[in-house]
């Protein structure tokens, strides 16, 4: 069976801005530029004309991403919503408890 595959944190949180992505092919070499709406900041990729889309979409959005937290535009929140969910859960199931049991402890 395959490992599960984990979300990239950066490219999650890039999910929520608006990205404009731009690409002209070249030759043998596409140019991929990634441009945030928000800031105005434009970054660009050189990659082989014949790669992926996706993969070269990735990589200038990465790119990105490290340029607005460099800048502090942006700041990385690495904790998977998961994880979050579950700590939230479980402390408010501990406050819950410990209000909900008898005065003696436990229920008899």
């Amino acid at each position: 069976m395959p490992p599960e595959v984990q979300p990239d944190p950066l490219l999650r949180q890039l999910a929520a801005r608006e990205i404009y992505i731009e690409r002209q092919i070249r030759g043998p070499y596409a140019q991929i530029r990634a441009i945030d709406a928000l800031t105005g900041l434009e970054v660009a990729v050189t990659t082989p004309s014949n790669a992926a889309q996706f993969d070269q979409n990735r990589l200038a959005l990465r790119k990105l991403g490290q340029c607005l937290i460099a800048q502090g535009h942006m700041v990385l929140d690495d904790r998977d919503p998961r994880e979050a969910d579950a700590s939230n859960k479980a402390a408010d199931l501990s406050k819950n408890t410990s209000t909900s049991l008898p005065k003696g402890g436990f229920y008899t």
